[in-house]
C-alpha cells in the first residue's frame, strides 16, 4: 500500500513552497515560459503574413476543401467565425498551417537551395545489412565467411546478430545518413554498393556492414518544407533567448529592494 497520507502532506508542502515563488520563476524552471514564448513568436510570424489578391481565393479553397460548407468570400476580419462552429477548429488549423508555410517561404525561400546543397550528403538515404556481434573473433570469422566463402549475410544475421537485425535478416533502412551514429555514417560513406566493411567497434559491439543501396537526396516538396523549418529554428531560438533574457532582467529589477536613500548632509551653521 502506498503511503497516501505521507504523500498528501508532502504534496501539500510542495504546493505551498511553489505558491511562495513568483509565477514566472516556476514557468521558467519547468520550461513553460520558453514554450509560451515560442508559441507567441510563431503566432506573430503567422499574423505578419499577407496574401496577394491572386493567392486569396486559392487559400480559401484549400482551408475549406472537403468541408460541408461553402468557402467564405473574404479573408478579412474574423472570417472563421462565419463558419459552422463544429468546423472552425479544423479550418483554423489549416489556416495557421498555410500562413506558417508562407511565412517560411517569404523569409527563407531564397536560401533553401543553398541549404540543401550544404545538407545533401547527410540527407542521402541508405539501405545496408548489419551484423552486431559480441566478440571480435566471431566478427572476423563471419567477415571472412562473407568475403571469401560467399556466405549469405541474411542467414548469418538471423543466426548471430545480437540486435534487432536478427529479425530483419540484417537489413536496416532506408534511413538518412544524418540519423545514424557518426562512426557508422562515416563507414557507410566510404563504401560502394555491395562492399563489406571489416569489423569495427561501435557502442560496445563489433559491427560488420554491407552497403545495399544508396539513394541521393532530391529537393522534393516535403524536403523543402523541412529545410525551411531548419532555417527558421536558429532565428527562432535566438529571438526567444533574447526576449527571455530581457524579461528576466526587467522582472529582477522590479523585485530588487529599493536602495537605501542616503540622508542629506547637515549644513553647519556659522561655517
Amino acid at each position: 500500500m502506498l503511503p497516501v497520507s505521507r504523500l498528501h502532506l508532502d504534496l501539500r508542502s510542495a504546493l505551498d513552497a511553489m505558491a511562495r515563488r513568483p509565477l514566472h520563476e516556476l514557468l521558467d524552471q519547468h520550461g513553460l515560459l520558453q514554450a509560451l514564448a515560442r508559441d507567441l513568436a510563431l503566432k506573430a510570424l503567422r499574423e505578419d503574413v499577407r496574401f496577394t489578391e491572386e493567392e486569396r481565393q486559392a487559400v480559401l479553397s484549400r482551408v475549406c476543401a472537403g468541408l460541408p460548407c461553402p468557402a467564405p468570400s473574404s479573408l478579412e476580419g474574423d472570417w472563421i467565425a462565419t463558419l459552422p462552429e463544429d468546423l472552425r477548429d479544423t479550418v483554423r488549423q489549416r489556416w495557421d498551417h498555410l500562413r506558417h508555410q508562407k511565412a517560411l517561404e517569404d523569409r527563407y525561400g531564397e536560401r533553401v537551395e543553398a541549404h540543401f546543397l550544404e545538407r545533401r550528403a547527410d540527407l542521402e538515404q541508405v539501405v545496408f545489412r548489419l551484423l552486431r556481434l559480441p566478440q571480435q573473433g566471431l566478427a572476423e570469422e563471419l567477415y571472412l565467411r562473407l568475403v571469401d566463402d560467399g556466405a549469405g549475410f541474411g542467414e548469418l544475421a538471423s543466426r548471430y546478430s545480437i540486435g534487432d537485425e536478427s529479425i530483419t535478416r540484417g537489413i536496416v533502412g532506408p534511413i538518412e545518413l544524418s540519423q545514424l551514429n557518426p562512426t557508422l555514417r562515416g563507414v557507410l560513406g566510404s563504401l560502394a554498393v555491395g562492399d563489406i566493411h571489416p569489423p569495427f567497434l561501435l557502442e560496445q559491439a563489433i559491427l560488420v556492414v554491407r552497403l545495399e543501396h544508396r539513394r541521393p537526396a532530391s529537393l522534393s516538396e516535403d524536403l523543402r518544407h523541412r529545410l525551411l523549418e531548419e532555417l527558421l529554428q536558429p532565428d527562432l531560438h535566438s529571438c526567444i533567448e533574447a526576449v527571455l533574457a530581457e524579461l528576466r532582467h526587467s522582472l529582477a529589477a522590479e523585485q530588487a529592494p529599493l536602495a537605501a536613500v542616503p540622508a542629506p548632509a547637515l549644513a553647519v551653521a556659522g561655517g
